[in-house]
């Protein structure tokens, strides 16, 4: 038995990276396994509908734990076929490192070759990160400006309260001494 250094979930590799996608594929499937109930068929329903949405499985490991879900709830009366969606399969191009097999055309016939490829969403980030900059710089300057107006200002806060009650007092007791000297000399005065 010749076995192959990219292997993963009993299927062979051509590549590591395509292992590596197989092996993040079996670490989900076991938490799937753990965490949901896979004896109840509306769980497995809505378990299976949303990882066929979201296209999760890219890889032979993944196409048979989808495979395995949907034969369940093919297997349950209370589940029609109809509202069992297909499982979807991303077509990929593997060729052996180094190696590419060519087969002899045969006569007459012509061959057509159906290439898929990832459709890749070119986002320009610059509008966003412009954006973000100018609302970060208006958000600093806002928080700057409060601190100036709590430092300058005359009211009372938290920051000089200490201060303005001390200097109040001060100011009470400044002009209580000074009625208390006028009513003093008004006394001397009448005597």
């Amino acid at each position: 038995m010749i076995r192959t250094p990219y292997e993963a979930g009993g299927f062979a590799f051509p590549n590591e990276a395509m292992m590596e996608k197989a092996i993040r594929e079996e670490e989900g499937i076991r938490y799937i396994k753990e965490s949901a109930d896979l004896n109840n068929s509306q769980i497995i329903y809505e378990v299976y509908c949303q990882m066929v949405r979201q296209k999760i499985f890219e890889t032979p490991v993944g196409y048979t734990f989808l495979h395995e879900l949907q034969e369940s709830l093919k297997a349950d009366s209370s589940i029609s076929l109809r509202d069992i969606p297909a499982v979807p399969v991303r077509a990929f191009k593997t060729e052996p490192s180094g190696e590419k097999r060519e087969k002899p055309k045969e006569a007459g016939k012509v061959k057509t070759k159906v290439v898929y490829k990832k459709a890749v969403k070119n986002v320009d980030y610059k509008p966003w990160f412009r954006t973000s900059v100018t609302i970060s710089i208006i958000l600093l300057g806002i928080v700057i400006g409060m601190f100036a107006v709590t430092a300058t200002s005359g009211n009372i806060n938290i920051v000089n309260y200490e201060n303005a009650l001390i200097e109040k007092y001060e100011n009470w007791e400044t002009q209580l001494l000074e009625r208390e000297e006028r009513l003093k000399e008004r006394e001397n005065a009448l005597r």
